[in-house]
């Protein structure tokens, strides 16, 4: 009986063997997989706003540069004539609030601070209207100027001769404190998305108003071999009255700085200065690079002739 017992139980186990061999595999766990995407419309690349925007700059600013007499700045005896004017200018203030508190205001002006001109420009008149800017020197109401230039206003001045200190120590009227608040106009409809990158440039004008003086100059120069120059002059003015020694210096005067674009710093946070004759011009290239997406823009001031004045060298000139 042993041996057929030991033959059915090698029978037994074949078979086992067999019918394991058939039987389906067990199958591993799947790996988890992403849902499936689900179809979605094509949208436009994130950077043509961007270039679109560049392109209405540079038409903007363009129109602005070509169409400025003397570069809109505007000397004290033509603006008190121009006050006399009927209609008389639109007079803009862009100083700080506790400033025109102590100091007063030119009758008639409407108060809106440089940071803030940028979201007020409602309170503004007509694209055709005559406006003067003016602040406490000449220097803020220069870069309000060059970006309502920019922004398609047409006729828009700077007051210069120290501007609204200037007007106040030759003794013209002055109201005091505050002026009323300035209601809105809707007189004119800015691109919003030129209006979005102004307010942007003009909201973060940093403390100092971009202002470099020719002591910080020649100290920068002296540590900071990176740092660019920018002539804001005319080639004939260069010639004859010389230029600042920089090792990255470029001259584009400030009626073809747009159409010399190209020759602008391709690094955006790289540290500029830029300069010209007395400082109004290289205020202008400043307020057009900070619209740009310029972020280390300095302006010289009182430009070549204070460099100069402070008996610091040049290079070149009759």
């Amino acid at each position: 009986m042993k041996p057929r017992i030991h033959w059915l139980m090698t029978l037994v186990v074949a078979l086992s063997l067999v019918l394991g061999a058939c039987a389906p595999a067990a199958t591993a766990p799947a790996e988890p997989t992403a849902a499936p995407a689900q179809p979605t419309q094509a949208t436009a690349p994130t950077e043509m706003p961007a270039v679109s925007t560049e392109a209405e700059l540079d038409a903007g600013f363009s129109a602005f540069l070509g169409r400025m007499e003397n570069y809109n700045a505007l000397k004290m005896d033509p603006f008190v004539e121009m006050l006399a004017e009927d209609p008389a200018p639109f007079l803009l203030d862009v100083r700080q609030p506790d400033e025109v508190e102590k100091n007063g205001h030119i009758p008639g002006a409407v108060l809106i601070p440089i940071r803030e001109l940028g979201q007020n420009l409602d309170k503004l008149p007509a694209f055709d209207a005559t406006i003067v800017s003016y602040c406490g020197s000449g220097w803020r109401c220069t870069i309000a100027m060059t970006a309502l230039g920019g922004l398609g206003w047409e006729h828009v001045f700077s007051l210069k001769d120290n501007s609204f200190t200037g007007y106040s120590e030759a003794g013209y009227e002055v109201a005091p404190g505050m002026p009323p608040e300035a209601p809105s106009l809707n007189a004119a409809s800015p691109d919003p998305a030129l209006v979005a990158v102004i307010d942007e440039a003009l909201s973060n004008i940093p403390d100092g108003w971009g202002a470099i003086t020719p002591e910080d100059l020649a100290a920068e120069l002296a540590e900071n071999p990176d740092l660019i120059l920018i002539d804001n002059r005319t080639p004939a003015e260069i010639e004859k009255a010389g230029s600042i020694e920089a090792e990255n210096t470029f001259a584009i005067p400030i009626e073809e700085f747009i159409n010399m674009k190209s020759e602008w710093p391709a690094d955006k946070s790289a540290p500029i200065v830029a300069y010209c004759g007395s400082g109004h011009r290289c205020t202008m290239a400043m307020t057009i690079l900070w619209a740009y997406g310029y972020t280390d823009i300095h302006s010289l001031k009182g430009g070549f002739g204070a460099w100069l004045e402070a008996g610091y060298p040049k290079i070149g000139g009759a």
